[in-house]
């Protein structure tokens, strides 16, 4: 009986101790290209979402998670501002607009699963504040 509490508690102690639990999200890298795809796509996303004329891009990034789930979330907070390029423009490169009122920066959380096998991605959380 001691032995039947006593190693489940050990183990539990274990896994609870160590740097990172399995499933939890973790610290992605920017420069990773599946990073850089699902930021593309969940940015794409939120003009396509927002009545807004204007194109809106992120000015910085301020934290990059992945999160192995059924494919793998990634989760961006992000700063967004708003650009002189409208949405029906076909411009490639657009400015943040200069003065302050129009760029309207705003801290977002963006959130894309993504699952390569099946060739989808989906966002998740696009919220703005």
């Amino acid at each position: 009986m001691f032995l039947k509490v006593v190693v489940p508690l050990v183990a539990l102690c274990l896994a609870v101790g160590s740097s990172s639990l399995v499933g939890a999200p973790m610290d992605g890298n920017l420069s990773d290209p599946g990073v850089q795809d699902a930021l593309q796509f969940a940015v794409a996303q939120h003009n396509r979402a927002t009545n807004d004329m204007f194109v809106s891009k992120v000015s910085r990034v301020i934290r990059v998670q992945k999160q192995v789930v059924s494919g793998i979330k990634y989760i961006f907070t992000v700063e967004m501002a708003r650009t002189s390029c409208r949405k029906d423009g076909v411009e490639e490169d657009c400015p943040v607009h200069s003065d302050p009122a129009l760029a309207r920066l705003q801290k977002c959380k963006l959130a894309v699963w993504s699952q390569p096998w099946m060739k989808t991605n989906k966002v998740v959380e696009n919220t703005c504040k």
